[in-house]
C-alpha cells in the first residue's frame, strides 16, 4: 500500500514540532475566531490595534479541525517570519503535495500545511488564503472555506462570493508562481507593506481590500 493510501490524516509532515520559542508579545501571526470562523490574522507591528486577515482554514477536511489548523498554520508562519517570508506556493514533501513558502534565509519551500488526498494543491492554496489570493489580483475579497473542487463546492463557492468561480482565477495559476506575500508583510517583517495601505477599514477585523491597491 502506497503513503497515499495509507494516510487518512495529513500528518506526515504537519506533526513534526516547531520550537515553541516566540513570545506572545512579539507575535505577528495568530489564530483567532472572527465571525464565527477560526481565521489565522496578521498583526503588522506599525499598525497597532489592527489585523488582517490571512487564512481561512475551515471545511478543508483530512482530519484535521478547522481550530488545530488555523492554529497551525499561524504557528509556522510565525515561526517562518523572522527569515522573512517571501513567497507563498505550493510543492512535494514525502510523497505528500503541501502548500508552503520560501524565505529571505531559506529559498527552499517550507512547509505551511500538507494538503489532504484528493484535494487540488493550487486550488487548496486559493482557497485557504483567498483575502490575499484576491488582493494579489486585484479581485474583491471574501473570506472562503477550502474546498474539495467537485461541481457541488464550486456551486457553492460560486453563491458565497456572488461572481463566477472563474473570475478568481481559482487553480489556474501555474503552480511553481508563487504569491509574492511581501506587499502584505509590515517593513519591520521584511515586507514592502504595499497592501496594508491606511485606508483600509478600521473595523475589528479589516480584509485585504483590493480596491484599495488598484
Amino acid at each position: 500500500m502506497s503513503p497515499r493510501q495509507q494516510a487518512q490524516l495529513p500528518q506526515q509532515s504537519e506533526e513534526r514540532p516547531i520550537p515553541e520559542e516566540v513570545k506572545v508579545e512579539t507575535e505577528r501571526f495568530s489564530c483567532e475566531l472572527v465571525d464565527s470562523e477560526y481565521t489565522v490574522m496578521y498583526h503588522p507591528q506599525s499598525q497597532p490595534g489592527r489585523s488582517y486577515a490571512w487564512a481561512t482554514p475551515t471545511a478543508l477536511g483530512g482530519g484535521w479541525t478547522p481550530e488545530r489548523r488555523c492554529n497551525e498554520i499561524a504557528r509556522r508562519l510565525e515561526f517562518y517570519r523572522p527569515d522573512g517570508l517571501v513567497e507563498l506556493g505550493t510543492g512535494i514533501e514525502n510523497e505528500y503535495d503541501i502548500i508552503c513558502v520560501t524565505t529571505q534565509a531559506d529559498a527552499s519551500c517550507r512547509i505551511v500545511l500538507t494538503v489532504p488526498p484528493g484535494q487540488d494543491p493550487q486550488q487548496t492554496r486559493d482557497l485557504v488564503f483567498q483575502n490575499i489570493v484576491t488582493a494579489d489580483s486585484g479581485q474583491s475579497t471574501a473570506p472562503v472555506s477550502a474546498l474539495t473542487g467537485n461541481g457541488e463546492d464550486l456551486d457553492l463557492l460560486e453563491e458565497v462570493l456572488g461572481i463566477d468561480v472563474s473570475d478568481i482565477e481559482v487553480g489556474t495559476r501555474n503552480p511553481s508562481t508563487g504569491i509574492n506575500l511581501q506587499p502584505f508583510l509590515d517593513a519591520a517583517d521584511g515586507g514592502t507593506g504595499e497592501m496594508l495601505d491606511e485606508g483600509i477599514s478600521t473595523s475589528p477585523n479589516p480584509k485585504l481590500n483590493p480596491e484599495n491597491f488598484r
